[in-house]
Order: C-alpha cells, then sequence, then structure tokens
C-alpha cells in the first residue's frame, strides 16, 4: 500500500489578495503574499513535485504521463484535477470560466467546473455566487453603469460551507476566508470586474466581453448532487469528507484514485504520518486503506 501513496510538495501563487495564512497548514512560505498553494496539480509549469524518495522532486506532469497505470489509464492528455487551497486576504476578482460549448469553438479556452469548501471564514464573510440579472441586455446595462451592487448575488459564507461553481457561473470569493478549491484542471477566466486593481497590477486584465459571452442567464443555484456520503457528485470529480476518529478502514474502490488533503488534526495511514497540510495521492492498485488518529480529510475523485 505504501508504494501506492504519493506524497506532494505544493506549488506556489503569488496574488495581490493573498497572505501568510497558509502556514497553518505546514506550508513553507516566502515573504512574498501567497494567494494560492496548488496542493495537487499537474499542470505543465505548475506542477506539484513528489516527495517519495523513489520518485523525489519528479513533478506530477511528468508521473501522469509516464504511469498511466497509477491513474487507471485515464485517457485525458494532462492530469485533469487540480486542489488549491485558497488564503483569501482581499476580495477577489469577479469572475466566470468558459461554458463547455464557448470552448468547443475557441481553442484558446478550456470549459472549468469547481467546488469550494470553507475551512476557515472570518464574521461576515461572503461570496459573490451568481447575478441578478435576468437578461443579457439587463447584464451588459448593469455592467456598463458600473451598477455592481445591481448585479452581484451576495452570499454570506461560514467555516464548512460548499459551494459547487459549474461553468458559466459567475463567482468571486471575499476577504477573510481560507478555502479547498477542487476543480478542472483549467487556467482559463475571465474577469469581469476586479476593484479597479488593473490600475496597480497590468497582469490583472478584464475580460469584459469574453466574461458577458459566458455568464449563464438567468442564473439558478446549483444542484449539489451527492452519492452515498460523497458531499458532491458530478460528471467532473466528487468530493467526500473523511472524518476519522480512532482507526477505520476506507474502501474507495468506486474511485480511478483518490486525491487527499488533510484540513484537521494528525494521524497515520497506513504506518505513515499525516497531519494538517499533507496532500496526497493514492492510486488505483489498491483504494482500501486504513487510518488511525482525530483528523478530517476532504478527498475527491473521479468516478469509475
Amino acid at each position: 500500500m505504501k508504494n501506492n501513496i504519493l506524497f506532494l510538495k505544493p506549488y506556489l501563487e503569488k496574488k495581490t489578495w493573498g497572505g501568510h495564512n497558509l502556514t497553518d497548514f505546514n506550508i513553507k512560505l516566502p515573504k512574498d503574499k501567497i494567494g494560492e498553494a496548488w496542493v495537487i496539480s499537474g499542470i505543465k509549469g505548475k506542477s506539484c513535485l513528489i516527495v517519495n524518495d523513489e520518485y523525489k522532486d519528479i513533478s506530477l506532469y511528468e508521473f501522469y504521463q509516464d504511469h498511466r497505470a497509477f491513474f487507471d489509464n485515464h485517457e485525458d492528455n494532462q492530469y485533469p484535477l487540480i486542489v488549491k487551497l485558497l488564503d483569501c486576504q482581499n476580495d477577489l476578482s469577479v469572475q466566470v470560466h468558459p461554458l463547455p460549448e464557448y470552448a468547443k469553438e475557441n481553442s484558446n479556452a478550456i470549459s472549468k467546473t469547481e467546488a469550494w469548501y470553507v475551512l476557515e471564514a472570518l464574521p461576515n464573510a461572503q461570496i459573490v455566487y451568481g447575478h441578478k440579472a435576468k437578461t443579457k441586455i439587463e447584464l451588459e446595462t448593469f455592467v456598463k453603469n458600473n451598477e455592481w451592487d445591481n448585479l452581484l448575488n451576495y452570499v454570506r459564507v461560514n467555516a464548512h460551507d460548499l459551494f459547487y461553481v459549474p461553468a458559466g457561473t459567475l463567482h468571486a470569493l471575499g476577504r477573510g476566508l481560507v478555502v479547498l478549491e477542487v476543480q478542472q484542471a483549467s487556467d482559463t477566466v475571465y474577469r469581469l470586474y476586479d476593484y479597479n486593481r488593473k490600475q496597480n497590477d497590468a497582469s490583472r486584465s478584464l475580460n469584459i466581453r469574453e466574461a458577458i459571452e459566458n455568464i449563464s442567464i438567468p442564473f439558478e443555484k446549483p444542484n449539489m448532487f451527492s452519492k452515498n456520503d460523497e458531499l458532491i457528485t458530478s460528471p467532473f470529480f466528487s468530493l467526500y469528507e473523511i472524518n476519522n476518529n480512532g482507526t477505520h478502514s476506507y474502501d474507495f474502490s468506486y474511485a480511478r484514485w483518490i486525491q487527499c488533503v488533510v484540513v484537521e488534526g494528525e494521524g497515520i495511514i497506513e504506518d505513515i504520518p499525516i497531519k494538517k497540510g499533507s496532500t496526497f495521492i493514492i492510486g488505483n492498485n489498491d483504494l482500501n486503506f486504513q487510518l488511525s488518529g482525530n483528523l478530517k480529510i476532504i478527498a475527491s475523485y473521479i468516478r469509475r
């Protein structure tokens, strides 16, 4: 079993809205503001590194290309999912990810659906989740006139809240949040509004035309389908919360492989110590494992 578990070192992204809260997850941070720790990523150039002795410092990108059997011979050319920890010290841009039909017609766009599990939330923390426009003309009018409060749908959030964010959903995380995000492996984003931060950071360009073309109108709150004890079941990924107290065995034989992030506590998996911030992938060779200790794990996977 030990040979079937890959432990990973995250890829870190500086963000103008980031901070240093991810040190709480035993992640070593530079002095820069870090907004995102890509704790599981196989995107070329933004890949995690493996820390196991046998594959030490090999990227997940490379490992996926060379060991497809570990991932149930998954058919995608690149590792299909990303898991991030986000430290939101300020509001993130209001944005949307490309709809599947738009991505098919535009080779530079890749559709993306994601989900958020709120780990920490300051009092009165909120997110943008959808919008109030009933028609495309109304949406364009709100944007043209900078009527953001009339357009944006704000939702108060607390720790342990869960949100499913399909492609086409207008969204933004707000200040005072630490979030675990699971998403399809795409970095395509269209910014509709960024609190005028572009004037201080030229890299934060807006994509108003593309955003409007991809926003689902009207907004309908997505259904978070679940199967058995899953938090979310979708065609793209599923989420499962493991709350372990003592010693218990788990069977995920219905998954192709499992991505795991320890978000609370500490314990042991198959004689290997793990603690808050530990991130690992269990390959499809053996998806039965035993946990000991008091800890919470957010697992994500693609169903068979």
